[in-house]
């Protein structure tokens, strides 16, 4: 992927995940050319970028779409995400090294200088920037890097609290509480703060806020029973 095709995805990707461009909204290539400053084929290659992460959806004789996705798939991301997160504090080596620990905590300062200025999309590549720092202390990178893959994926999920400062003010409190516990000797620990931060409540909702737009019995996804996350 050339400079100019990553810089189309990560602007179309920003404004998905900070609501500029909401859930069912339609992606006009013209209006997307015209704001990106890019051409067609470009937009294309971010957008098939994209429906690889179920960001959008195409829609034939319609278009290009924000793909909304149903609470059980939410669920379901958030499952595998619990498995993976979880496996990767099994496989570090506590206390973390003092150089990540450090880095951790330098990213946190901008993370939370940049959520008090409300700075929402420094906010989000701060927030992965952590997290990427944080599993690079797991002696696989295979896993470490399907963590970041299923946490973007989530993104759209996660970014709902952007704009609430009572919810940012926890995420701060959670990711300082993460580098305490990286600092320690224990895994148990670490993983608790870890389940904190999944904030599992969201998706409650998330499905609540669904359930609204679409009615309780709404089947536009592969509904499977529902059920809870324990961690």
């Amino acid at each position: 992927m050339t400079s100019n095709s990553q810089t189309v995805l990560s602007q179309l990707y920003e404004d998905i995940v900070v609501g500029t461009f909401s859930f069912g909204a339609k992606l006009g290539e013209e209006q997307l050319v015209e704001r990106y400053g890019t051409k067609r084929h470009i937009l294309r290659q971010a957008f098939s970028h994209l429906e690889e992460l179920s960001f959008i959806e195409r829609i034939p004789n319609r278009g290009v779409f924000v793909r909304e996705p149903h609470p059980t798939e939410v669920t379901d991301l958030f499952e595998i995400r619990q498995l993976l997160e979880t496996h990767a504090i099994k496989l570090m080596v506590l206390p973390a090294p003092e150089a990540i620990i450090e880095k951790m905590s330098e990213i946190q300062e901008r993370h939370s200088e940049a959520t008090r200025n409300a700075q929402y999309r420094e906010v989000l590549h701060l927030n992965t920037e952590f997290h990427r720092v944080q599993y690079s202390h797991c002696s696989n990178a295979a896993l470490a890097a399907a963590i970041e893959d299923y946490a973007m994926r989530t993104h759209p999920i996660t970014a709902m609290k952007f704009g609430n400062p009572e919810l940012m003010e926890n995420v701060i409190e959670q990711h300082n509480n993460i580098i305490k516990a990286m600092a320690g000797t224990d895994h148990d620990a670490l993983a608790e703060q870890i389940r904190a931060h999944f904030d599992l409540a969201r998706i409650e909702r998330y499905r609540e806020q669904y359930d609204v737009r679409h009615g309780a019995d709404s089947d536009s996804v592969n509904i499977r029973p529902r059920r809870r996350i324990v961690l």
